[in-house]
C-alpha cells in the first residue's frame, strides 16, 4: 500500500515538474548552440528566459514557457504548455527607405496574432523581432524516466529557423 501511495505522489510531482525539465533541456540545447542564458524568471506556472548569442544570425532569444494544464487533467489531456519564442536581430537603420519599409511591415503585422506557428514581425529602431506561439504537449518529449532530447531539439530548431527565415525576408 505504501509503495502505491509513493508512486502516486511521484507521478503527481513529475506531472507538475515537466515544464521545469523542459526549461532545463532548453537551456542545455541553447548553450550547446551558442546561446548564453542572461536572464531567467519563474513563477508557479511560468518561466521566462532570455538567451544572448555571439557570432550568430540572431542577437537575443526570449522564451516563455507557461503551463496551462496541471494535476490530474494533464493525465487526461496531456501536459499542455504555451511556448512563446521571440527572436531579436540587431539592425542598424541608415537609409530612409529602410524606415519606410519598417513602418509598412509594422502596419501589416499590427493585427496579427502569433499563434500556431504564425509569425508576427515588429520593429524597434535598432532591432527586428519575430514572435510566435505554440501550444505543445510536453508528454511528447518527457516520459516517465527519460527525455527524448532529439525530438525536443528538432522541435525547437524548427521553430527558431522559422523565426529566423521570417526576419531575413524583412
Amino acid at each position: 500500500m505504501f509503495n502505491i501511495l509513493r508512486e502516486i505522489k511521484h507521478s503527481k510531482e513529475l506531472i507538475s515538474a515537466k515544464d521545469e525539465i523542459f526549461v532545463g533541456e532548453l537551456i542545455r540545447y541553447m548553450y550547446k548552440n551558442g546561446g548564453y542564458l542572461i536572464n531567467i524568471s519563474s513563477s508557479e506556472h511560468s518561466h521566462n528566459l532570455t538567451f544572448k548569442f555571439k557570432n550568430s544570425k540572431i542577437y537575443k532569444l526570449n522564451v516563455s514557457v507557461e503551463r496551462k494544464v496541471d494535476g490530474l487533467a494533464s493525465k487526461l489531456i496531456g501536459s499542455q504548455t504555451l511556448l512563446t519564442l521571440e527572436v531579436i536581430k540587431k539592425k542598424e537603420l541608415i537609409e530612409p527607405e529602410e524606415v519606410i519599409k519598417m513602418i509598412e511591415t509594422d502596419l501589416k503585422n499590427m493585427l496579427k496574432v502569433p499563434l500556431f506557428g504564425q509569425v508576427k514581425i515588429d520593429h524597434d529602431l535598432n532591432y527586428i523581432k519575430a514572435r510566435t506561439t505554440y501550444i505543445i504537449d510536453l508528454n511528447k518529449f518527457i516520459h516517465e524516466k527519460e527525455v527524448n532530447k532529439e525530438e525536443l531539439e528538432k522541435e525547437i530548431e524548427k521553430i527558431i529557423e522559422t523565426l529566423i527565415e521570417s526576419l531575413e525576408e524583412v
